[in-house]
């Protein structure tokens, strides 16, 4: 053995120089069973069938990931005819869209940013870090108990991503294909959400072929051999009213998220909810939503700010953007009971009279009312419906902006300022 040894691979008899010397599991030294150039040639087989198998999709895989945007809320929509900036559109459909959780802050699906400060509307340059678009932006965080606006990074491709792409599995598609590998490029058509799998798959196929077609791309985010392992059809089933199913972080259905996500999809898609309440009908849960794993992300995440206050909450979509419809991370809110109670409508209860007006039978009069946790507070009786909106409408705003004042600094900016800047209309 000390002068030669038999390649396993191609049987002949070598000086033992010409195989490789290793260390077994417990440090003890060994060769290897195949010579040098029988190693080479076996590692250069191995990656060519495996590169084989990587571009060879299966034949039975469904097109169940397909590429969908956000519906993007007209309100979030900033209307640059209405701003002091001459600026030039990167293309026809370039849009800039509030980021709600940033100050006066709007993201263009190019990946171009503006921010109102000093009174005057600013396109941002921004930097590039590691080829990447970022900006500098104050986002507002929760910290030692109270909301500040802190100076953050944002990074454009991700924040575009987040913004405008349906994620459909944001708890492992954490990684950013750009079509023809250009970091640069953020426009958001050209942006693909995938796991490192399928990413690692992406990239290998696009150094060695040049391609990296939708059509491509589609087949890797489907064929099951990159998802991750937990991945089945099952988990994809819309058990939910026909459109609703689990994702893969769902263990039951009795911890605290899933019985939120419950709640929210009942409101939306139950009938039966729909005649007891019928001021859900016609509300919806975005795309991401659909996938309980993709709420309890989001949930998880903001839930522990109110249990740090220790305060009860509840999920609020109307706040933000009045007469919203829809259920999603951009639109909705997690704000104390209190809060929430300010902006029911109580239309079932309320008859054909406005919001606040009610006939008082006894006095032949109109009379002004505010409902507030349980209580009814008597504004005073009015001749028309007119003017006992009005004194309603007056009491409601101020109402509103004194609750907001109290809970300044608990609740997020948005919130505060939606409350702030809260209009009472009588076709509410």
């Amino acid at each position: 053995m000390d002068e030669g040894k038999i390649c396993n691979k191609c049987g002949r008899l070598l000086p033992i120089e010409n195989f490789r010397l290793c260390k077994g599991q417990f440090g003890n030294p060994y060769y290897r069973g195949y010579c040098k150039s029988c190693e080479v040639e076996y590692g250069r087989e191995y990656k060519e069938k495996k590169r084989e198998k990587e571009f060879t999709f299966l034949d039975d895989f469904e097109i169940i990931a397909k590429r969908k945007f956000k519906d993007i809320h007209k309100e979030r929509i900033l209307d640059i005819s209405k701003t002091d900036l001459d600026i030039t559109l990167l293309g026809t459909d370039e849009i800039f869209v509030k980021l709600m959780d940033y100050k006066d802050t709007w993201l263009s699906n190019y990946g171009r940013m503006i921010r109102y400060t000093y009174g005057k509307y600013a396109l941002l340059r921004g930097s590039f870090c590691n080829n990447e678009l970022r900006y500098s932006a104050p986002k507002n965080v929760f910290s030692d108990g109270k909301w500040i606006y802190k100076s953050t990074y944002l990074y454009a491709p991700k924040a575009v991503m987040e913004t405008f792409i349906v994620n459909e599995d944001k708890a492992n598609n954490i990684y950013i294909w750009h079509r023809g590998y250009d970091k640069r490029d953020c426009y958001y058509k050209n942006l693909y959400p995938l796991n490192q799998e399928q990413f690692r798959i992406v990239k290998s196929h696009f150094v060695n072929t040049g391609d990296d077609s939708e059509a491509f791309i589609l087949k890797v985010m489907n064929d099951i051999r990159y998802k991750p392992n937990s991945w089945s059809k099952k988990v994809m089933e819309p058990v939910m009213y026909g459109v609703g199913y689990h994702g893969l972080l769902y263990k039951n259905s009795y911890c605290e998220s899933y019985q939120r996500w419950h709640y929210m999809m009942n409101r939306c898609y139950s009938k039966a909810i729909h005649e007891l309440q019928p001021e859900y009908e016609g509300c919806t849960v975005c795309e991401e939503w659909k996938n309980y794993s993709n709420f309890k992300l989001w949930y998880d995440e903001h839930v522990q700010v109110w249990k740090a206050l220790d305060e009860n909450f509840e999920i609020d979509k109307d706040i933000l953007i009045k007469g919203n419809k829809i259920y999603s991370p951009e639109t909705v809110c997690l704000v104390p009971k209190l809060i929430n109670s300010l902006f029911t409508n109580g239309k079932k209860s309320r008859g054909d009279y406005p919001l606040g007006v009610y006939f008082d039978k006894d006095k032949n009069k109109y009379r002004a009312c505010m409902s507030f946790m349980g209580d009814r507070i008597k504004l005073g009786t009015f001749d028309t419906v007119e003017e006992a909106f009005a004194r309603y409408k007056v009491y409601k705003e101020d109402f509103i902006k004194d609750i907001a004042e109290q809970y300044k600094g608990k609740i997020p900016d948005k919130v505060y300022r939606a409350m702030m800047n809260w209009v009472v209309e009588i076709t509410d």
